[in-house]
C-alpha cells in the first residue's frame, strides 16, 4: 500500500527545517541543491514545493508570519488592559529570542542580496509587512496603524541590534524599557 502523505503538513515540515539551515547558512550562501541535500530529499521533490528558491523564500516568510500571530495571540490571551498586552508582547518577545534573531537573520542575508526594487515591491513582502502591522493593531488594541508600524520597527530594531553586536545590552533589558517606554507613552497619550 502507498504511503500517504499530508503534501501540505510535509511542504511546512520542510519549511521549518529550511528556517535553521537559512538562518545558519544565509539564504545567498546556499543553492536549491544543497538545501534538497540538508533536507534529504531529492532535488526534484523539492522543487515539486518550491519551484524556485525565491518562491520557498516567499513561502517561508508567510510561514513565519502566520505562525507568528497564532503565537502571539496565544501570548496575549487574557490580557485585559493594554499595559497587560504590551506586557505580553514583550514576554512573548523574551520568550522567543533565538526564534526572531534567526528571523532577523534570514531577512538581512536575504536583502543584503537581492535588489531594492524587487524587495519593496513584492506581493507577497508587502501583504506580510502588513499582516505584522495588523497584528500588532489588533493584539495591543490600538487605533492608530501607525503607532503600531513604529512598534514593529523599534522591535525590529531591538532584533537587528543582537545580530553580530558584542556591545549591545542584553535583549531582555531592552524589551524590558520598550515596554515601559510604550505603557508610559500610552498612559500619557491613551490608545
Amino acid at each position: 500500500m502507498p504511503k500517504v502523505v499530508d503534501s501540505e503538513l510535509y511542504r511546512k515540515e520542510l519549511l521549518h527545517k529550511c528556517f535553521d539551515l537559512l538562518a545558519e547558512k544565509g539564504y545567498a550562501n546556499v543553492t536549491t541543491r544543497q538545501i534538497s541535500k540538508e533536507l534529504g530529499i531529492s532535488t526534484g521533490a523539492l522543487y515539486h514545493y518550491f519551484p524556485s528558491k525565491k518562491i520557498l523564500f516567499e513561502q517561508l516568510v508567510e510561514e513565519m508570519s502566520q505562525q507568528d500571530e497564532v503565537m502571539l495571540r496565544a501570548a496575549a490571551q487574557g490580557a485585559s488592559t493594554l499595559p497587560e498586552r504590551i506586557a505580553a508582547l514583550g514576554q512573548f518577545l523574551v520568550e522567543h529570542e533565538s526564534y526572531f534573531v534567526k528571523q532577523a537573520v534570514i531577512w538581512i542575508d536575504f536583502c543584503q542580496h537581492t535588489d531594492l526594487h524587487e524587495i519593496l515591491n513584492n506581493p507577497v513582502f508587502q501583504q506580510v509587512d502588513e499582516q505584522y502591522q495588523q497584528m500588532i493593531t489588533s493584539v495591543l488594541g490600538l487605533s492608530n496603524p501607525k503607532v503600531a508600524r513604529f512598534i514593529w520597527t523599534l522591535i525590529n530594531g531591538v532584533l537587528i541590534e543582537q545580530i553580530g553586536s558584542d556591545e549591545s545590552f542584553p535583549f531582555g533589558e531592552q524589551i524590558d524599557l520598550l515596554v515601559n517606554m510604550l505603557t508610559a507613552y500610552f498612559e500619557k497619550h491613551g490608545v
